[in-house]
């Protein structure tokens, strides 16, 4: 049998046990940091494996989260011949097990039993440009959590520091309108016809931004007279510098996942179903990957955990079941905007007649969309597998 090492993955650190063959090990379980000398340390004991065996040893590891992706990176350069098991498959592999017993070596030792039994197969592999439009996308939903959360508390300051301000602009939270705003708080007593004009572009005219500029100054002079919170204008202050600071932040977010969006053509056929822009699209790729891993359409679906889970038992068969939520949850979330994008103004004919087919059958507005992002999802698979747009 092939010489194996598991490899028990932390943070920081990792427990590993080499096996010269099954139920053989190769020393005792060392333990090595993700560091350059842990990672010589790791290389010295693969290399005493190898020169007693003769044979090329295969490292069997857990997804630990983002932690084994440094170790990964390591194996992946050194050209070693590694397997990364998925922590569902391996707990359930430990729970075999009639004495109860959590060790890091102890899992270590179960995951090369695990490969020596035949229950490791082959772990998915994409494309470096996924793994970047994903880190990319990611952080982008990260930043527009805060950035959404920011404008609901600079909106609650405001109503109470300036509230007439609210009027002036159609969107408060433009980027011309935040800077005017801090402009305002600063005191600045500048002409705003160069602030506001040189921000909106040639479509606003001087005498639209002359008019702006006019009634700004007129609310400028009665907030002066009123009373307000100088502790609450200075937090306005600094909810407006920050919102100014994550737009910039997500202008140049987007313009990365464009540029790393080129290179991916799946992107673009994504782009091609009606109701999904580019943003929407890079974020379903960049969670589905390399569509070659999945063999059908059911398999895509298990991993967006859109699939039904089925009870039965006896003669006991549930009639409401709920789906798995197993797989990846930005993927799920990615769907249901982009059927919600789809339903609205009937942008998707398909998506949407499906939808009211299912309304009329008198299910729930969740349900129906969660149905109809399965049936995106088979759209999605169709038009990857062969390489085609979508078609009406």
């Amino acid at each position: 049998m092939q010489p194996v090492v598991g490899v028990d993955v932390a943070k920081g650190s990792s427990v590993v046990q080499a096996f010269r063959t099954r139920n053989e090990p190769f020393g005792k379980a060392v333990d090595i940091v993700h560091e350059k000398s842990g990672f010589e340390q790791f290389s010295r004991i693969l290399d005493g494996l190898q020169a007693e065996t003769g044979l090329a040893p295969v490292i069997v590891l857990e997804a630990t989260g983002h932690y084994h992706r440094a170790l990964v990176s390591y194996l992946e350069r050194s050209g070693y011949t590694y397997y990364i098991v998925n922590p569902l498959q391996s707990k359930r592999a430990k729970g075999t097990q009639l004495r109860k017993v959590k060790t890091d070596a102890v899992d270590a030792w179960h995951l090369a039993e695990m490969y020596y039994r035949g229950d490791v197969k082959p772990h998915r592999t994409w494309e470096e440009t996924f793994t970047e439009l994903q880190h990319l996308t990611r952080q982008h939903e990260f930043v527009t959590g805060i950035f959404v959360q920011a404008k609901l508390n600079s909106r609650a300051l405001l109503e109470q520091v300036f509230p007439a301000y609210e009027g002036l602009f159609s969107n408060v939270f433009s980027a011309t309108s935040l800077m005017v705003l801090a402009r305002c708080l600063e005191g600045s007593t500048a002409d705003w016809i160069e602030v506001i004009q040189g921000n909106t572009g040639r479509s606003r005219s001087r005498m639209w931004a002359s008019e702006k500029n006019d009634k700004l100054k007129e609310m400028l002079g009665d907030w002066k007279e009123a009373r307000h919170s100088q502790s609450q204008s200075q937090a306005l202050l600094g909810m407006v510098k920050l919102l100014l600071t994550m737009i910039e932040q997500l202008d140049e977010l987007e313009q990365q996942m464009e540029e790393v969006a080129a290179g991916l053509p799946e992107v673009e056929l994504v782009k091609s179903i009606p109701g999904i822009g580019t943003k929407l699209a890079a974020a379903i790729v960049a969670e589905m990957g390399d569509i070659r891993q999945f063999s059908d359409a059911k398999q895509l679906v298990a991993f967006a955990g859109l699939d039904p889970g089925i009870f039965s038992s006896g003669k006991f068969t549930a009639t409401n079941t709920r789906i798995t939520k197993r797989g990846s949850k930005r993927l799920r979330r990615s769907l249901y905007l982009a059927v919600q994008c789809g339903i609205r103004k009937n942008a998707n004919a398909r998506i949407g007649s499906y939808y009211e087919k299912k309304r009329k059958e008198g299910k729930p507005y969740k349900v129906v969309v969660i149905a109809c992002a399965n049936k995106l999802l088979h759209h999605i698979f169709a038009i990857l597998q062969k390489g085609l747009p979508y078609q009406v």
